[in-house]
C-alpha cells in the first residue's frame, strides 16, 4: 500500500461552542478551515484497556476537542463516505486516536473516511444527567458539517454510510431513527450494539444526585474539568455491575422507546441496516474475573431475570460450557444483551420492509480470557496491526489471520458502503417467507457462511412507553 494512495486530515474542527464560556452550550460552525492538533474529550483510562492498550493516553484532553479525521484517496470526486462514531461506554475514546486511522478503508474501499470526537460523560449533559444530550447534538452538527464540505474532500454527502461501535452504534441507531437527520445518511451498520435503554427520569435523578454530593459546593457549571472526571467515576463505582453510570437520557430527542424494535423499524429512515456483534461479547466485562467469582446461582439468577423460557437457555448454556458457570454468564449476557436483540431487530426492520442482516463475527483472541470479545473485530476492520501493536487482545493472532479475518469483514463492509446490500459478498440461505428459518451469518478466517437467527429464548426486554422516563 502506498503511503501517499491516500489524503490524511487530521483535527479538522467541525463545531465552536455557540457560548465560548459555557462549556455545556450548543455548537455552531466552525471558521471555515479551521483545524488544530487531534485532541480527546476529558476522560479517565478506559475499562477495556486491558483489551485495547494505552492509545488514548497519548491524545491531549481539551473540552473543544469537537474535531474530525478525513482520509480520501487522491483524487477523489464523488466517492461514498463512511462516517464512524467510536465507543467507549459514553465516557471514554476518541474519533481522532490512531485505532480509527482509515488509510486501509478508504484505499480498499475507494472511499472517504471521516472519524469523529464527541462530548463525553457529564459534559454530553446540559448541566446535570438528564438535562439534555449534547453529544447527540455534537454528531448532529458533525453530519452538518459533512453535508456541506465533505465535496471538498472527494465524497458524495448523499451517499454516507454510518458505522458506529458499541456507544457509538447507541447514536448511530439513534441517528438513523431521528426526524433532523432524515436524508443526511443513505445506510447504517452498527457495530456490538448493546440492548441499553435510555435513561429514565427517576435513573437520571439518582445520578444526578451522587454527582452532586461528589461536587459538593460546585456545579456542573463551575466544577474544574477534574472534578468532574472525580464524579463521574463516584456514578461509575455505584452502578458496577449494574450497568452504565452515564449514558444518553430520554427526552424530545432521545425516544424512550428508542430499542423497542416495533417502534424503532418504523422510524428508521435509511435504505439498509447492517448489525454485527462478536460472540463473546460479555467476556469483555468478565473475562478479567476468575473462575471462581461465578457459581450457579449467578447463572441462574441472571437467566431468570432476563429470559422467558428459563430451562432452554440454561441447557442451552450448559451444553455449550458445561464446566464453567463464569462462561455460561458470558453467553447468557452476549445472548440477552446483543445477540438476540439483533435477531429480534433485523425480523422487525425486515418486516417494515426494509434490507438487513445481522453478522456474528466468530474469529477469537488466543487469550482465552478475551475470546470473541466486545470491540475485538475493530482492528480487523481498519485493518491497521500496526496502530494496534500495543493492543492485548491481539497478542499471539498470526499475520495471516488478522489479514484473512480483516479482508473477510472488510469486503463485506466495504461492499455496504458501496451499494448498500446490493455490493455485499452475501452466501445463499433460505428465506423466512420460503419456509425456511430466518437467518443471520457469521464471519470468521473462513469468509461468511449462514446461521439462523437466535430467536428462540424470549428476551425479557421491558420498554418505556412515555417519552422522558
Amino acid at each position: 500500500m502506498s503511503p501517499r494512495a491516500v489524503q490524511v486530515h487530521r483535527g479538522v474542527v467541525y463545531g465552536q461552542l455557540a457560548d465560548p464560556g459555557d462549556r455545556f452550550s450548543a455548537l455552531v460552525d466552525p471558521a471555515a478551515g479551521a483545524s488544530g492538533q487531534p485532541a480527546a474529550f476529558p476522560q479517565r483510562p478506559g475499562a477495556l484497556d486491558w483489551l485495547l492498550g494505552p492509545a488514548l493516553a497519548e491524545l491531549p484532553q481539551r473540552e473543544d476537542a469537537f474535531q474530525l479525521n478525513i482520509w480520501a484517496p487522491n483524487g477523489a470526486s464523488g466517492l461514498p463516505v463512511l462516517f464512524y462514531i467510536p465507543g467507549g461506554a459514553f465516557i471514554s475514546g476518541a474519533g481522532t486516536v490512531r485505532w480509527y486511522d482509515g488509510t486501509r478503508l478508504a484505499e480498499e474501499g475507494q472511499c472517504v473516511v471521516v472519524s469523529v470526537n464527541y462530548r463525553l460523560g457529564i459534559l454530553s449533559h446540559a448541566g446535570g444527567i438528564g438535562g439534555g444530550n449534547l453529544g447527540v447534538g455534537d454528531l448532529v452538527q458533525a453530519l452538518r458539517w459533512v453535508g456541506k464540505n465533505i465535496a471538498g474532500y472527494g465524497g458524495d454527502a448523499e451517499n454516507l454510510t454510518m458505522v458506529g461501535q458499541s456507544a457509538g452504534a447507541f447514536y448511530a441507531f439513534l441517528l438513523s431513527q431521528l426526524e433532523q437527520t432524515r436524508g443526511m445518511i443513505a445506510r447504517t451498520a452498527l457495530f456490538s450494539l448493546a440492548f441499553q435503554p435510555p435513561l429514565g427520569t427517576a435513573e437520571a435523578a439518582e445520578r444526578r444526585r451522587i454527582i452532586a454530593e461528589e461536587l459538593g459546593r460546585s456545579t456542573a457549571v463551575d466544577a474544574t474539568g477534574e472534578e468532574l472526571l472525580d464524579a463521574q467515576q463516584c456514578v461509575s463505582r455505584a452502578y458496577a455491575g449494574k450497568g452504565l453510570g452515564i449514558m444518553p437520557t430520554a427526552d424530545d430527542m432521545v425516544p424512550a422507546d428508542l430499542f423497542d424494535v416495533r417502534a424503532a423499524a418504523q422510524r428508521l429512515h435509511v435504505g439498509d441496516l447492517l448489525l454485527t456483534h462478536t460472540a463473546q461479547e460479555a467476556s469483555a466485562f468478565l473475562g478479567q474475573a476468575p473462575e471462581a467469582a461465578f457459581g450457579p446461582g449467578a447463572v441462574a439468577g441472571f437467566i431468570g431475570a432476563h429470559f422467558e423460557d428459563v430451562p432452554e437457555v440454561a441447557a442451552h448454556l450448559a451444553a455449550e460450557h458445561p464446566d464453567s458457570p463464569k462462561s455460561q454468564l458470558i453467553g447468557a449476557m452476549t445472548l440477552h444483551q446483543f445477540e438476540s436483540y439483533a435477531a429480534d431487530l433485523v425480523l422487525a426492520v425486515g418486516k417494515a420492509g426494509k434490507q438487513v442482516s445481522s453478522v456474528r463475527f466468530d474469529y477469537a483472541a488466543k487469550d482465552s480470557r478475551m475470546g470473541s470479545a466486545h470491540g475485538f473485530d475493530v482492528p480487523f476492520l481498519f485493518g491497521n496491526r500496526l496502530d494496534w501493536s500495543d493492543a492485548p487482545m491481539l497478542e499471539g493472532t498470526s499475520d495471516e489471520d488478522f489479514e484473512q479475518v480483516g479482508g473477510h469483514l472488510r469486503s463485506l463492509i466495504l461492499g455496504f458502503v458501496a451499494s448498500g446490500w446490493a455490493g455485499t459478498p452475501m452466501p445463499t440461505a433460505p428465506k423466512p417467507e420460503d419456509g425456511g428459518m430466518a437467518h443471520g451469518y457469521a464471519l470468521d478466517a473462513h469468509g461468511l457462511r449462514s446461521i439462523p437467527l437466535e430467536t428462540r429464548f424470549g428476551a425479557k426486554r421491558p420498554v418505556q412507553k412515555v417519552s422522558g422516563g
